[in-house]
């Protein structure tokens, strides 16, 4: 059991220092690799902070978002890649 507020993710209701994770939920706006990428998730919460719950085929894992490819590791052409309605840097699993 966790208490979880819910965001719009084309608004800005997070607080500061936080975005709304494509699932609706309040994550932590930083830089860096999170430590979770590539790990199953049920929502954002399962996630390490800077990174989000989303789709990857059959299953939900977590994943860093991204803009640019250059927000990625190693900013390879490619690596910043539409996952429905958003940016996320691809998984080399």
């Amino acid at each position: 059991m966790r208490c979880e507020e819910k965001c719009n993710p084309g608004s800005s209701l997070c607080e500061a220092g936080y975005q709304c994770a494509p699932d609706g939920l309040c994550v932590r706006e930083c830089s860096g690799t999170p430590v979770s990428v590539g790990e199953d998730c049920e929502n954002s919460l399962d996630c390490a902070p800077c990174s989000v719950c989303l789709s990857s085929g059959a299953a939900l894992r977590c994943r860093q978002p991204c803009r640019l490819d250059r927000d990625c590791p190693g900013g390879a052409p490619g690596a910043c890649e539409q996952v429905g309605d958003t940016k996320a840097c691809r998984l080399s699993l």
